[in-house]
């Protein structure tokens, strides 16, 4: 699986409902809406939730900064997702290629991208409503083990008359859980990555994850989802080598 431990776009000028945890929080899009970062970035990979079925259209702009002594700015670099009639996302960043993203909506959760580009800077141009919520950053690539444990729950809490009639439940949601097991994969650098997240993870933020490595046995390959133990984290570290391991146990968010 890959995931999003650090999201850059809470250190940024976004609005607040596109950074905030709940998706139901949605941020309006009219005409352009610049997001600056406070500072250069690495990114891979694109969290986006809640999103309505029309064009969106995410564009960096050209870059006019220097940042350590270089100059971003040039030619786009574009590259594409296969395409079909779903929500279609294209999303630019003002690093030295000018890089053009193309994705295919395919629900709440992690998109990655095939390089890692350096942007401070993203644009957002939109004929949809609405965005719940847009993250960017490193994608932790975390394989797991080949034993998958998808689910499917309820909040709701029917009752059962003496006569053995169901009365509903009031309220409730249906959502997926997925448990995955990582074993000794966890490395340093992924590591550094959950620790520069932690700020906001650790209050609670959703995570952003990609399973479509695990997708052969899963019947989802998109997941905006909290870990069980997400508060108090516990990683089983290796014998010989800087590798933890981890069985996490995800539940859907909305």
């Amino acid at each position: 699986m890959k995931i999003l431990f650090n999201d850059v776009i809470q250190y940024s000028s976004a609005p607040k409902e596109l950074k905030s945890p709940a998706l139901s929080d949605v941020c309006e899009i009219n005409g352009n809406l610049v997001i600056n970062l406070d500072r250069v970035y690495e990114i891979n990979s694109i969290g986006v939730g809640n999103i309505n079925n029309n064009k969106i259209i995410f564009d960096g702009g050209k870059a006019d900064s220097v940042y350590n002594l270089m100059l971003y700015g040039g030619n786009a670099d574009s590259y594409s997702e296969p395409l079909n009639d779903i929500s279609i996302i294209t999303i630019s960043f003002n690093d030295v290629n000018n890089t053009i993203f193309n994705l295919v909506n395919a629900g709440n959760g992690l998109y990655t991208m095939k390089k890692t580009i350096k942007a401070s800077q993203i644009t957002i141009e939109a004929n949809a409503n609405f965005i719940g919520r847009f993250a960017a950053g490193i994608a932790c690539n975390i394989p797991t083990a080949v034993m998958k444990e998808p689910s499917y729950l309820s909040t709701s809490e029917p009752r059962v008359t003496l006569s053995g009639q169901v009365i509903q439940g009031a309220g409730g949601y249906n959502y997926r859980a997925v448990s995955l097991d990582s074993r000794y994969k966890i490395t340093k650098e992924i590591i550094n990555e959950f620790e520069k997240g932690l700020k906001y993870t650790g209050m609670g933020y959703p995570y952003f994850i990609d399973l479509t490595d695990e997708s052969y046995k899963l019947p989802f390959k998109k997941l905006y989802a909290n870990e069980k133990n997400q508060r108090s984290m516990t990683f089983q570290s290796g014998v010989t080598r800087f590798l933890y391991s981890r069985r996490f146990e995800f539940e859907e968010r909305f």
